[in-house]
C-alpha cells in the first residue's frame, strides 16, 4: 500500500470512529444532559442512570435524526482532524527515521574511513581499558584533542571507538557516571571542556548519540575558534594544535609563529 493510499486509510478509518464516538455516545449523554436541564432537576448519579436509558433509545429515533445527524457530522470533522494528525505524524516520523538511518551509514563511513586530520577516535573519557579502571587522567586526553581540533579547522571526536575503528561502546564509560546514561555522558563532557578550556569553549562543541551495531557511540562535533584556545592543566595552560591524525603541544614560540600564519 502506497503511502497516499495508507494516509486516506488512516482518515476514513479516523472519521468512522470519532462519528462512531458522537453518535452512539455523546448523543445518548447529551439527552440525558437536556433531560436534566430541561426539566429543571438536580443532577445526582442515581437519577442519571435511571434517566439514561429511556433517553438513549430516545436519541436513536427519527424524531431526533436532527441532532444525530449534527453529532456525527460533528465527529467526522473531528475525525478528519484526528486523521490528519496522525498522518503528518507519522510522515514526520519516518522523514526522521530516514535522515538517522542516513546519519547513521554516514557515521559508519566516517569510522570506516579510519582517523584524520578532521577525525579522531578515542575508547572513552574516563574508563581505563588497559588497568580496567577509573581513569580520570583520560579526561585531560580528550580536552588535549578537543584544543586541537578548535585551534585547528575543526572535526569530529568519537568516542566509544578505538584506534583501529573497533566499535566498543560507551557502556563501560556510563559505569563511571552519577548518572548512567545519555544525558549524564553529555553533562561529563561539557564539564571536561568547560573546565580545562574555559566555559566559552562548550559554545564550539556539539554533541550527538547514535547506535552503531546495537552499541552507543558519542560524537563531538568541533568547531575552529576564532581565538587561540588553551588546556588549562593545574597552574600551567598549553597550546594544543591538530597535525595530520594526531594532536601536538606547541611551545610559545611555536604558537607565535603558528597564530601568525593563520591570520595571513
Amino acid at each position: 500500500m502506497n503511502s497516499t493510499a495508507s494516509n486516506i486509510k488512516t482518515i476514513l478509518i479516523q472519521m468512522v470512529i470519532w462519528s462512531g464516538i458522537f453518535y452512539f455516545l455523546v448523543h445518548p449523554f447529551t439527552m440525558v444532559l437536556y433531560w436534566f436541564e430541561f426539566n429543571n432537576t438536580l443532577f445526582s448519579f442515581s437519577l442519571f442512570w435511571d434517566v439514561l436509558e429511556p433517553q438513549f433509545l430516545k436519541s436513536f429515533t427519527f424524531n431526533m435524526r436532527g441532532m444525530s445527524l449534527m453529532l456525527t457530522v460533528l465527529g467526522a470533522f473531528l475525525g478528519l482532524l484526528s486523521g490528519l494528525f496522525f498522518t503528518t505524524l507519522r510522515r514526520k516520523n519516518r522523514l526522521i527515521g530516514t535522515q538517522q538511518r542516513l546519519l547513521i551509514r554516514d557515521i559508519k563511513e566516517l569510522i570506516h574511513d579510519g582517523e584524520n586530520e578532521r577525525v579522531e577516535f578515542k575508547s572513552s573519557i574516563r574508563y581505563d581499558y588497559y588497568r580496567k579502571i577509573t581513569n580520570r587522567e583520560l579526561e585531560l586526553v580528550i580536552a588535549k584533542t578537543i584544543v586541537g581540533f578548535m585551534n585547528a579547522k575543526g572535526g569530529k571526536l568519537v568516542l566509544g571507538v578505538d584506534d583501529d575503528g573497533n566499535i566498543l561502546g560507551l557502556e563501560n564509560d556510563f559505569k563511571t557516571l552519577k548518572h548512567k546514561n545519555r544525558d549524564g555522558y553529555e553533562r561529563e563532557i561539557f564539564r571536561i571542556i568547560s573546565t580545562q578550556l574555559g566555559h566559552e569553549a562548550c559554545f564550539s562543541n556539539h554533541i550527538s548519540f547514535y547506535v552503531v551495531n546495537e552499541k552507543d557511540i558519542c560524537v563531538i562535533d568541533i568547531e575552529t575558534s576564532k581565538e587561540p584556545v588553551y588546556v588549562k592543566d593545574g597552574t600551567s595552560t598549553t597550546f594544543y594544535v591538530r597535525t595530520g591524525n594526531a594532536t601536538y603541544p606547541l611551545t610559545v614560540k611555536e604558537t607565535v609563529d603558528y597564530l601568525k600564519t593563520q591570520k595571513t
